[in-house]
């Protein structure tokens, strides 16, 4: 327990030092007041502290939730209990969090809730994926006066598991997927809109005329077309790079873990449809690559695959990734590929492995669009370092928009979208590329 002045005593003893030399100056005759009211305040901020409630018994209980998605919010709930008779009128609390936790700015000072002490709610965010903690709870309140702080320190061991942000995939997967945003208005069996011959029918005029099978209507002397079911066995692959530049925070969460909620968001869409999803992963050199999953029950372990990825410090090895990759995928599958890069210099040796593997496979390359450099490039300046910024992000915004136009040309999907509609935006992407049987 420590006790320290409120900014009230410190307010009203800097007030005094120019009313002394006021006094000093024109009322010298009452001066020897200045010393006893000073003694008089420092004897008031000790009988405050003296008097002040005790944290002697204080008892703190913080209930928290076992798991927490990232980039997410929760409320947590606490009790602070005093075993004196004397309670503070206020209460202050701070949480002692690690770095993967943050708590709110506010509903930190709470009136006092009954006779026995406080209660109330806090807010914590998860800002990465890993093993989360409490480690201790920071409680202070004033005296009866308001001129000494009295602050306590209890220790906790509360511990929380920050996974990505299952609720809200499952949130954005009940809006995107739906088999009418899929396969159109007509889905009571799911025609029309795929590549796999089912039947054939008698044409009618709704039907496109492209449809029909002139063969088939020859022999039965009347007009047939013929009908088509969504094919459900595409192969999906989710690849990672997980090097030292998808670490990087944007837009308060890590380059990462934004590429895992949207693989998360793609893959439970997929596996729903019909279509297998296998992941990947690299940054020095290829360390993880899972088999081929197919069924809604694979969800839970695309979970775990994608719960095990973390970031390292490595810079990213494209051209040996690349290389694994497209050795190990046999079958023309969709790439789905998450990565980002500084420049074109830097993104040399990647063009050139994406150009091979796009001769065998479709690639959808995903570019995190960096909003530090819009606001850089968008910002009226208002001196001369902010033109400089303003020049150099300009000029990396014109060679990154050149590696994409390099892409582009060879064949390549490029997907680039606001930060927080990315996940939706690659679902929708693959599900027009579905539409349109390019997979």
């Amino acid at each position: 327990m420590s006790i320290y002045p409120t900014p009230r005593l410190l307010a009203l003893l800097a007030l005094g030092v120019p009313g002394a030399i006021g006094i000093g100056l024109f009322a010298p005759q009452v001066w020897a007041w200045v010393p006893l009211v000073t003694t008089l305040l420092f004897v008031l901020a000790v009988l405050d502290g003296v008097f002040a409630p005790v944290a002697q018994g204080l008892s703190f209980h913080l209930v928290l939730p076992k798991t927490l998605g990232v980039g997410s919010e929760r409320d947590v709930a606490f009790v602070a209990r005093f075993s004196a008779w004397r309670l503070p009128r206020r209460l202050e609390l701070r949480l002692g969090l690690n770095r993967l936790l943050a708590g709110s700015v506010y509903d930190r000072k709470l009136e006092k809730a009954d006779d026995k002490g406080f209660h109330g709610k806090l807010k914590l965010k998860a800002v990465a994926r890993g093993p989360g903690e409490v480690d201790a709870a920071y409680l202070r309140w004033t005296g009866f006066l308001g001129l000494v702080y009295v602050q306590k320190k209890v220790a906790l061991d509360a511990r929380v598991t920050i996974t990505p942000d299952l609720k809200g995939v499952e949130r954005d997967a009940s809006d995107l997927f739906s088999l009418d945003n899929i396969y159109g208005v007509r889905v009571q069996n799911q025609l029309h809109n795929g590549s796999e011959y089912h039947a054939l029918r008698e044409y009618d005029a709704s039907q496109d005329h492209r449809r029909i099978d002139w063969r088939s209507s020859a022999r039965h002397l009347k007009l047939l077309s013929r009908e088509f079911q969504a094919e459900r066995n595409h192969h999906i692959v989710l690849a990672y790079d997980t090097g030292r530049l998808m670490g990087e925070p944007l837009a308060g969460l890590k380059r990462l873990d934004r590429a895992i909620y949207a693989g998360l968001l793609l893959g439970y869409c997929a596996l729903k449809i019909g279509d297998n999803i296998r992941t990947f992963a690299f940054a020095s050199k290829p360390y993880h690559a899972a088999p081929m999953m197919s069924g809604t029950q694979a969800f839970e372990v695309l979970k775990h695959q994608l719960s095990g990825l973390d970031d390292s410090e490595e810079e990213s090895n494209h051209t040996l990734a690349l290389a694994d990759l497209n050795a190990k995928v046999g079958r023309r599958s969709l790439i789905i590929l998450f990565t980002d890069f500084i420049d074109e210099v830097s993104a040399e040796l990647m063009l050139e492995s994406l150009n091979r593997l796009s001769k065998k496979h479709l690639v959808l390359f995903v570019a995190f669009r960096d909003e530090v450099v819009d606001n850089l490039m968008d910002t009226v300046p208002a001196q001369p370092e902010d033109v400089t910024r303003a020049v150099f992000a300009r000029r990396l915004a014109v060679q990154r928009e050149r590696v994409f136009t390099i892409l582009r040309r060879q064949g390549i999907e490029v997907l680039e979208a606001p930060t927080e509609d990315m996940a939706t935006a690659i679902v929708t992407k693959y599900l027009a590329l579905k539409r349109a049987d390019r997979l």
